[in-house]
């Protein structure tokens, strides 16, 4: 199969890493001819220490090399049979690529979208052939989350589905499909998990090495370090994407902080870590501080919301607590989600 994924970056690399291991010819569109160039060194490496560590051949390394291309035209994806898009969460940006791809790929070429924030239903409207069209949307750490979601519009073809579901049976990555709603149905529920792990925080119920422990109690990773990696900025501006369905703002105060649904509100913390420019690990601060290879919690001072009288007192049951208020949390996304996204399976 020949599959083009568009763009280098997190999202990008991590999509193009998975499907690299497989016996596909891909090209790769960088955003310009410095990017795909820095793509491809970055590749060949990646091929050398697979080799040296005798993962794969000599044979198999220069199979491999000649069956993966990093361009920055978008004519040189005219024979894939399936394109990715995975740029940044720009509505007319994306329309934009996707307008260019139509006038170069074949009419039955298989469009989709790795957006997780943007209206399925909204893209498919300003394309030629909105039947080949859908969103196929991965999970950060790509290699350590095994689920795929398959958006839908009301356009999507019952073939392209079952197309894309063979897909992700061969690259192991378990999928299901949902119908185009605001956000996607597991950053749904995600959002109601980071939401309350950061109540807890500004509550002074724990710190967020201690809500963590408690979380991978029943998850791979704890709340805390994943905002961290995911990073803060990315995912408010996910949720400020789908905001506008779901605007319930605080009255007298800052409208930003809009609830994902009525009554629920973002906590303040988001706020302080976003003007503090603590947005993650690629900050090197975030919820936690990271100072060499050391991750450490801030004071408990720092996570507190002034509105709170206080810390609050830890007792022999407060990770029971912890535990049930994250499970909940999960529940309550669980049950929104399904009303609001309706899940299909």
């Amino acid at each position: 199969m020949n599959i083009g994924i568009i763009g280098t970056g997190k999202m990008g690399s991590a999509i193009f890493r998975l499907l690299a291991g497989r016996p596909y010819r891909i090209t790769v569109l960088a955003i310009d001819e410095a990017e795909a160039r820095a793509s491809e060194k970055q590749c060949l490496k990646w091929l050398k220490r697979s080799l040296r560590r005798q993962k794969i051949s000599e044979d198999d390394f220069r199979k491999k090399k000649e069956s993966l291309i990093f361009t920055h035209h978008v004519e040189d994806l005219a024979a894939a049979e399936i394109v990715i898009e995975a740029i940044f969460e720009d509505y007319d940006e994306k329309v934009d690529l996707f307008h260019r791809l139509e006038s170069v790929v074949d009419r039955k070429t298989v469009l989709v979208t790795n957006t997780s924030s943007l209206s399925i239903e909204q893209l498919a409207g300003q394309l030629k052939y909105k039947d080949r069209f859908c969103g196929l949307h991965f999970f950060y750490p790509v290699v350590i989350i095994k689920l795929v979601e398959i958006i839908r519009s009301t356009d999507t073809s019952d073939q392209l589905v079952g197309f894309l579901r063979e897909l992700c049976h061969d690259i192991d990555m378990p999928a299901i499909v949902v119908n185009d709603a605001p956000g996607s149905m597991i950053n749904f529920v995600l959002a109601h998990y980071y939401v309350e792990a950061l109540y807890i925080l500004e509550e002074g119920c724990a710190l967020p090495s201690e809500i963590d422990a408690v979380a991978k109690i029943f998850f791979y990773i704890g709340p805390c370090e994943s905002l961290d990696v995911i990073g803060i900025d990315f995912f408010l501006a996910a949720l400020t994407n789908i905001m506008d369905e779901f605007i319930e703002p605080r009255d007298g105060r800052d409208t930003t902080r809009s609830s994902i649904r009525e009554g629920y509100y973002l906590p303040y913390l988001f706020d302080r870590l976003v003007a503090e420019n603590r947005v993650g690990k690629k900050a090197t601060k975030g919820i936690y501080l990271y100072q060499r290879d050391k991750v450490i919690d801030d004071v408990p001072e720092f996570y507190i919301n002034p509105e709170h009288k206080g810390i609050i007192k830890k007792t022999q049951n407060t990770d029971d607590i912890i535990a049930r208020r994250l499970l909940y949390a999960v529940f309550n996304g669980c049950l929104s989600g399904v009303f609001t996204l309706k899940a299909l399976d």
